[in-house]
């Protein structure tokens, strides 16, 4: 089983000159210098209106362990009047955007981190403007939330939930524990489960209809009481089945280790139930992981009433080498999962993050490839997220108004050779999966 890792950071900006052809080719050209220093000045704290800050994990971290962490990301906004200027990730001003509330390139935010409270009233402004999806925690966001909907109406915010787990350490721990042991996940020695990544989370068992409807209702009040659209479950999935846990859960059904059907039928169980316990409200959850997993068995997940899926290893292992791109077969099981998401009426977010050391020019690549690739692939209801360092803090203009230029799909992507292409009304996205070169040519 292959190791989950989450966090969150930086977004950097792509150059855009509307009224030329613009091509982004990412082995030599101009572009991938601005990409790069932008990327190098905002993990610094340099670029406009990013307010530093100290790395603040997600999902499951120590900082993320239970539900109501936070990070976070700020920006210069871009003109009031004429709408955000075009910029490159290096913070230049090229050009005036068309007026708009919110990127139409589709980006969210994991947003739960250790940041957003040292956030600047600019940088809330831009992270409204930018992003579609913003998740964050319950103790940061209910204050700011009116004002996030005065910037953008369109702007959806999430609470974050650690998930099925609860942490050593707090009164809520101690009182399930005390009550209701069983809802706990124990291994085939009766030992309780935590992870040895975070020691101080422990497993529940989503297969106790009495801890999903008390977790539900848990997340029902979280929602309702900070005034959020609705919520992110985190770190659902059979990565406890392998290796990611201290120990395997046994179902108490039939005293063997969980199959990973099960195991992922029960957490949409879970799902279900909290969906049912918001209302109307969204639900997103964190668990799709990455194309050949969809492809192998976190569809399972899809299956559920949530609306939206987060795979946080779209494209790459965070710590796996620089150099290591997926194969062809790695990024056609990618677009695939975005495609079967889109036919499910469910949003696909995807996460692309690189946590090893790299040049400039390196991150650049990376963040030229996922773009592309999820640009190949994108549907109306798809967001992405790159995060170029394992520390890096990222609420900046980014990509703004790329798929107003491009315009709408002329139709799927296609396939001749190693060259995926897809057009667009104003322009074309190509990705060679041999080379890992990627030209977005707007007109």
């Amino acid at each position: 089983m292959k190791p989950r890792w989450t966090d969150r950071a930086l977004k950097s900006a792509a150059l855009i000159a509307a009224s030329l052809l613009f091509v982004i080719a990412f082995a030599s050209s101009p572009v991938v210098k601005n990409i790069a220093s932008g990327i190098t000045a905002l993990n610094s704290g340099r670029s406009s209106g990013l307010t530093p800050s100290t790395h603040g994990g997600t999902g499951q971290s120590a900082v993320a362990s239970a539900p109501g962490s936070s990070d976070g990301r700020t920006a210069n906004p871009g003109s009031k009047s004429m709408g955000p200027a075009y910029q490159t990730s290096n913070g230049s001003v090229v050009g005036n955007a068309p007026t708009t509330t919110a990127t139409s390139i589709g980006l969210w935010a994991s947003d739960w981190g250790g940041a957003a409270a040292k956030r600047s009233t600019a940088g809330w402004q831009a992270a409204a403007r930018n992003d579609r999806i913003l998740i964050g925690n319950a103790g940061v966001y209910p204050k700011w939330i009116p004002q996030l909907h005065g910037w953008n109406p369109n702007l959806t915010v999430l609470v974050y939930n650690v998930g099925p787990y609860l942490q050593k350490g707090t009164s809520t721990y101690s009182q399930v524990l005390s009550a209701h042991p069983t809802w706990f996940a124990h291994d085939s020695h009766g030992r309780l489960i935590n992870l040895p990544m975070f020691p101080s989370n422990y497993l529940m068992d989503a297969g106790s209809a009495a801890y999903r409807a008390w977790h539900a209702t848990q997340l029902a009040a979280s929602v309702s009481g900070g005034g959020f659209d609705g919520a992110m479950v985190d770190s659902v999935g059979d990565d406890v089945l392998g290796h990611y846990a201290s120990g395997v859960p046994v179902n108490p059904s039939t005293h063997q280790t969980y199959s990973v059907t099960t195991w992922l039928g029960d957490e949409v169980l879970l799902l279900n139930s909290d969906k049912a316990a918001i209302g109307g409200k969204y639900l997103a959850f964190n668990g799709l992981v990455s194309g050949p997993d969809y492809a192998r068995d976190s569809s399972i997940l899809a299956t559920a009433n949530a609306d939206a899926g987060i795979a946080e290893l779209f494209l790459r292992q965070p710590k796996n080498s620089i150099n290591a791109f997926p194969s062809a077969t790695e990024m056609q099981q990618s677009l695939a999962m975005m495609t079967a998401m889109a036919a499910r009426g469910k949003a696909f977010l995807g996460w692309t993050k690189v946590w090893v050391s790299a040049s400039s020019a390196q991150l650049a690549k990376w963040e030229t490839f996922s773009l592309g690739v999820y640009l190949l692939g994108r549907s109306s209801a798809s967001y992405l997220d790159f995060m170029p360092s394992h520390s890096a803090d990222n609420t900046v203009i980014s990509y703004s108004n790329l798929t107003t230029n491009l315009g709408a799909a002329l139709g799927p992507y296609t396939v001749s050779g190693s060259t995926f292409t897809r057009s667009f009304q104003s322009g074309k996205v190509t990705v060679n999966a041999s080379t890992y070169a990627v030209s977005i040519q707007v007109v």
